[in-house]
Order: C-alpha cells, then sequence, then structure tokens
C-alpha cells in the first residue's frame, strides 16, 4: 500500500471509531474497560484471532465483488506457509491412523474451462483435537501433520487422502471468548472444514474453504466464515468422506492477495 493509502484507510478507521463512541456517548469509565479488554487481548496473543473473527469475512466481502471466477473464504489465522509438498495423503500420526478418512479431490481451471496444471495447492485442517499442526501455542506436533503442499496434474486435477477434520472452538477462555460469549451473547465454536490456498502461474490466488453438508455448526459459524457456495454435499467413495471441489481462477490481472506469514496463534 502506498503512504497516501495507508494514512487515508487508517484516517477512515479512526474517524469511524470515533463515531462509535459518540453514538453511543461512551463513557471514560466504558472507554478505559474496552482500551484495558483490548491490553489483556493483546498480552494473551489473540489480538489476530480477535481480528480475524471480526473482520475477515467482511475483507473477503469486498475481495470477492472483483472475482468473477471461484469466490474466496475466510483465511484463519494457522497457515504455515513452508508446509511440505506431499504426494497423495497428508501426513497422520500413527494413533489417528483408525480415524474416518476424507478424500479430497477436484480440478483447477481457468475461466475458459481450461486445466491448469502444476498449481500449488496448500491444504490444511484441524487435529482430532480441534488444534492446528506447526502453531506454537496449539503444542508441539510437527507442522507436517494434517497439512501440506500438493500439485494438479496435467488435466488441472489433484486428489489427496486425510483423516476428517473436526468442529473446534477457537480459544474462548481468555478475552476473545469473553468477549464473544459473555459480552455478546454468541458462541465460539467453528465447523469441521478445510483450508484451501491456490497458487498459479499468471493466476490470482485463491483462498477458499469447505465445510460438510449437515455438520454442526455449517449454520452458525461464529467466523461467519460458511456460504452455500463453499458447503460439498454428503457422499463416500471407499469408504471415505469425497470432498470434491472445483476451482476457477482469476487472471492474475486481478488484484492478488498478499502471501505472507501469519502470527503463530
Amino acid at each position: 500500500m502506498s503512504d497516501e493509502r495507508t494514512k487515508a484507510i487508517i484516517g477512515d478507521v479512526v474517524e469511524a471509531l470515533r463515531g462509535v463512541l459518540r453514538k453511543h456517548e461512551v463513557t471514560f469509565a466504558e472507554y478505559r474497560a474496552g482500551f484495558m479488554h483490548m491490553a489483556k487481548t493483546q498480552e494473551a496473543g489473540e489480538l489476530p484471532m480477535l481480528i480475524d473473527v471480526f473482520l475477515n469475512s467482511t475483507v473477503v466481502e469486498i475481495e470477492n465483488a472483483t472475482r468473477t471466477g471461484s469466490k474466496a473464504a475466510i483465511q484463519g489465522p494457522y497457515f504455515v506457509p513452508d508446509a511440505p509438498f506431499v504426494e497423495g495423503q497428508l501426513a497422520i500420526r500413527d494413533q489417528d491412523m483408525d480415524l474416518p478418512k476424507m478424500l479430497m479431490r477436484g480440478r483447477v481451471t481457468d475461466q475458459s474451462g481450461a486445466p491448469v496444471a502444476g498449481a500449488v495447492i496448500d491444504l490444511w485442517h484441524s487435529t482430532p483435537e480441534g488444534t492446528y499442526s506447526g502453531i506454537p501455542r496449539h503444542g508441539d506436533l510437527d507442522k507436517k501433520y494434517y497439512r501440506g503442499k500438493i500439485k494438479t496434474d496435467a488435466d488441472g486435477k489433484y486428489e489427496c487422502i486425510s483423516i476428517l477434520p473436526v468442529p473446534y472452538q477457537i480459544p474462548n477462555k481468555g478475552p476473545t471468548g469473553m468477549l464473544l460469549e459473555t459480552y455478546m451473547g454468541w458462541h465460539s465454536w467453528r465447523p469441521a472444514h478445510i483450508h484451501y490456498w491456490i497458487h498459479a502461474d499468471g493466476k490470482r490466488d485463491l483462498i477458499s474453504q469447505a465445510y460438510f453438508e449437515g455438520g454442526d455448526y455449517v449454520d452458525d459459524d461464529c467466523c461467519e466464515g460458511v456460504g452455500n457456495e463453499f458447503i460439498v454435499p454428503e457422499a463416500y467413495e471407499n469408504g471415505m468422506r469425497l470432498m470434491e471441489v472445483d476451482f476457477v481462477l482469476d487472471e492474475a490481472s486481478s488484484p492478488k492477495p498478499a502471501r505472507v506469514a501469519e502470527p503463530a496463534e
């Protein structure tokens, strides 16, 4: 962003917040209480998560207004940029080998329907405990588990096996959970889902998710990330839940999201 654009955006954000304070005639005591809650959120390392909960879906809405191919979805804070390349299966812990499996497959094309060969797809999803590998605050699980990069073949097809992810609560024992559950009366659950980040030469990057038809919280996601276009109908193949998702990529002449490392949660 240019300095002028940064200046304009920050100026408008500050003025919008001032407008909210004036509208509700916020008292000094209320202001200080809110200030201290934000300070506690920062101290708990939850500020990136708090921002994502309330604002990620809005930025996606803006992003999708300029897309003519597949729509984007929220990214979330648990992307790891240097996940390993895999062949046909994400790494599964020995203790999880007997858990239900899923088959992720589909096709990546351009807007004319031509296959996009060699597209790199970052895949990641939750562990059976509802955490993510490679995230220090989630434990010491190696980032090779339940995430990885795959490539599309000459026909633009991809296929990869893993275990089924689970619904999970975003951290709800700290200030973010208090804000959601105590002050706002919301819940803190996300439905089971798969993350995708697709990038290919000459194409606009696409960040997306896939949700399971009939899954818990699909109709009530605390992050407002679910749309009908991201819900995959229930189907099975060789005893595995089939998650068949095709992607249509825009040309790179459209703005691309910056691929930056996310703060570790």
